[in-house]
């Protein structure tokens, strides 16, 4: 099951504290790249945080630095087809295609089929990476017939 928050378009004072804070922030974990979490003294109270919640914490400072809202989403290991769907912004009959196709693995739990997140994610940067492919193709063909690209 999924799970989300999305914030609101940040003000120019978040903005500047986001910048702020990822600045101090990154300039920490630059320096501290091999430990697995680093401990963060707030308000008289110590807080553990792993490593990859740090640099998923300066993504969100950068984004919202930037001006941008930003939406977290959590998935479990194994997803229905309508979440993988949803993932892959595609329909669920042409994800249940996909599936059948085998261009995508999956197992099936009863009646219900069960995509792994993983798989999801290879399929999606398999298909960026032909898609990045096919239009540098273009652009070279394009290049070479004097098309003005």
């Amino acid at each position: 099951m999924a799970t989300s928050t999305t914030s609101k378009k940040p003000t120019a004072k978040d903005r500047l504290a986001a910048k702020q804070s990822v600045e101090l922030l990154k300039g920490i974990t630059d320096k501290a790249t091999n430990k697995e979490e680093l401990t963060f003294h707030i308000e008289g109270t110590n807080i553990k945080l792993p490593h990859h919640a740090i640099r998923l914490l300066e993504k969100v400072l950068e984004e919202m630095a930037d001006g941008k809202s930003v939406a977290i989403t959590s998935f479990a290991e194994e997803l229905s087809t309508q979440e993988a769907a949803d993932l892959l912004n595609v329909s669920r009959p042409h994800l249940v295609k996909l599936l059948e196709s085998g261009k995508i693995p999956f197992k099936k739990v009863g009646a219900h089929r069960r995509v792994k997140l993983e798989d999801i994610k290879k399929y999606e940067t398999a298909l960026k990476e032909t898609r990045r492919k096919t239009l540098e193709e273009i652009t070279n063909e394009a290049q070479e017939m004097n098309m003005g690209y």
